[in-house]
C-alpha cells in the first residue's frame, strides 16, 4: 500500500519526465538527420515515427494528468 501523498509525488516525477521526452528526442532526431545521409523519403518516414510518438505521449500525459486528478480529490489516503 501507498500513501495519498506519495503516490501523487511519483506520479509528478511521472509527468515530469514525460513532458521532456518529446523535446529531448526532438532535438537528437533533428541534429542526426541533419549529419546522415538518409535520402528525403527516409528522413519523412523517421519523422512520421516520431510525430506519432509524441501523439502517443500527448495522450500518456493527458491520461496520466487525469489519474493525479482524480487521486487528488479523492477521499482515500491508501491505495
Amino acid at each position: 500500500m501507498i500513501k495519498k501523498a506519495n503516490l501523487l509525488g511519483k506520479i509528478d516525477v511521472l509527468l515530469g519526465l514525460d513532458k521532456g521526452i518529446a523535446p529531448l528526442l526532438n532535438k537528437h532526431i533533428s541534429s542526426s538527420l541533419f549529419f546522415s545521409v538518409l535520402k528525403g523519403s527516409e528522413q519523412k518516414a523517421i519523422l512520421d515515427s516520431f510525430q506519432k510518438m509524441v501523439v502517443t505521449k500527448t495522450k500518456h500525459i493527458e491520461a496520466l494528468n487525469g489519474i493525479r486528478n482524480e487521486i487528488a480529490k479523492g477521499k482515500s489516503d491508501v491505495y
